[in-house]
């Protein structure tokens, strides 16, 4: 039976098939997938802030675009997974205050830009993302087929 293994943000999890990793509550917050296909192993990141290194990075690394993707990579390279062979995915960065235009306050879209320059950089191949707008969502990312639920919430 597939166990569903929930991610808080600032966290970082990893599954193998047939169980579930799910993040609930992504606004502004960016949930990075990382999937091995051929192993049927995956990975989730709840991603809060874009840079670890604007600022003095408080609480748990995986907070940060750029520490998280290091560490997905590192996680799934303890599973077996080769970064050439690594699916991503990306959910959420949403515009949770549309009403109030202020770049420090555009967290979604600096999240989301963050996230794809990181993976770019890695050489990890994205296959699919659900950003942007201006509604919160959750993700069940299923390690068996690799497929992601996602709810949005309006």
């Amino acid at each position: 039976m597939a166990e569903e293994i929930e991610v808080n943000i600032g966290e970082l999890k990893v599954a193998k098939a047939p169980d579930k990793l799910v993040a609930l509550g992504i606004g502004s917050c960016v949930a990075v997938t990382f999937y091995d296909p051929g192993l049927k192993v995956g990975a989730l990141a709840h991603i809060m802030l874009p840079d670890s290194t604007k600022g003095n990075p408080i609480g748990s690394p995986i907070k940060y675009a750029d520490l998280a993707v290091d560490e997905l990579i590192k996680e799934m390279a303890k599973m077996g997974s080769k970064k050439k062979g690594i699916e991503a995915k990306i959910v959420g960065g949403a515009d949770m205050f549309p009403h109030i235009k202020h770049a420090p306050l555009e967290v979604g879209r600096i999240n989301v830009e963050a996230v794809k320059e990181k993976l770019k950089k890695d050489g990890i191949r994205t296959v699919g993302e659900a950003v942007g707008g201006n509604a919160g969502r959750s993700v069940e990312f299923s390690t068996a087929t690799g497929s992601l639920t996602i709810r949005t919430k309006l």
